[in-house]
């Protein structure tokens, strides 16, 4: 017989498992499932009955009920996908499986491409994207821990997606800082913005989200916006270059203790999402015509470390 859950989550990463604690906080209640990529992983969280959270100083249990990605018996009231951008194609047929009905499904990616693979796997109905502006270290398979930031700005970009107003609320209850928008793209360029400094640079410096305060890095910081608003224009998008600035000093400041997504995967000599956030506004530029750009010399970098740690962490 099938497994009943109100959320399915695929991805039992930072952002993952930070989603279900605020699911939990929001509706204690609640049945969580959560899809891992190994039985190691899906056995740990198992053998703990659910996932620790350390939030503040505080830790908080999570009694999540854990699958490994691929088991499909399960019907689900919210599906969210949780995984890194680079991941997500492998879980587009798994998706589908468990959308059985007209289910609103989540993406939760960063940089652009991954919304728009989900959305065209599911034409007919409610798929929103979720900017994410929390921000959370993975220290074991069944612990995670919070580092800074509670936003959640979520919406599609077909107009809006009233499906996941229970889902929004459940969030708000929970202490995070959620609402639902209309249209997405624009949240999407300002996260995209942050995600195209911080995560680089901490990537490259193997460094924590406040390298990029320093007066030293300020340079950095304004020539890669200057691209990111030169891409945006291309699609009509107006973003100011000086309010950029302000907002990707702010996201720093606001989670300066933490490892950005990208240079958690370097250390653990895994793929980045590069592609989808730098190497993005590269491609835009260079339709455009401007083949060399700070983009794509960043997206090349990371792509060096990436080989070498990778090799590295393979033997």
């Amino acid at each position: 017989m099938p497994v009943e859950a109100d959320y399915c989550i695929i991805g039992g990463g930072a952002v993952g498992v930070l989603t279900a604690y605020y699911i939990y906080r929001g509706d204690p209640g609640a049945r969580i499932a959560v899809f891992y990529r190994s039985k190691e992983a899906a056995e740990i969280v198992a053998n703990s009955r659910g996932v620790w959270v350390e939030v503040e100083g505080g830790r908080y249990h999570v009694p999540v009920e854990p699958y490994v990605s691929g088991y499909d018996s399960v019907i689900c009231n919210y599906i969210i996908n949780a995984v890194k951008a680079v991941d997500l194609p492998g879980t587009i047929g798994f998706m589908k499986k468990l959308r059985r009905g007209r289910e609103p499904v989540l993406s939760l990616q960063n940089g652009f491409g991954s919304l728009e693979a989900v959305e065209e796997a599911f034409p007919d109905h409610c798929v929103a994207g979720g900017v994410v502006y929390f921000s959370g270290e993975r220290v074991n398979y069944n612990y995670v821990r919070h580092n800074g930031g509670n936003g959640l700005v979520v919406g599609g970009r077909r107009g809006l997606c009233l499906e996941l107003e229970g889902l929004v609320e459940t969030l708000r209850k929970g202490g995070c800082d959620a609402r639902l928008v209309s249209d997405i793209d624009f949240y999407r360029w300002l996260k995209l913005a942050l995600n195209s400094v911080v995560n680089p640079l901490t990537a490259i410096a193997r460094a924590r989200n406040k390298i990029v305060l320093l007066d030293s890095a300020r340079p950095l910081v304004e020539a890669i916006l200057d691209e990111v608003v030169e891409a945006a224009s291309v699609y009509g998008v107006k973003l100011d270059k000086n309010l950029l600035v302000k907002h990707v000093l702010a996201g720093a400041g606001n989670t300066r203790e933490n490892y950005s997504s990208m240079a958690q995967d370097i250390m653990r000599g895994r793929k980045t999402e590069v592609d989808y956030i730098n190497g993005y506004i590269a491609r835009i530029l260079e339709s455009r015509g401007k083949k060399l750009n700070l983009n794509r010399l960043i997206t090349m970098i990371v792509h060096m470390i990436e080989d070498y740690y990778g090799e590295e962490s393979h033997g």
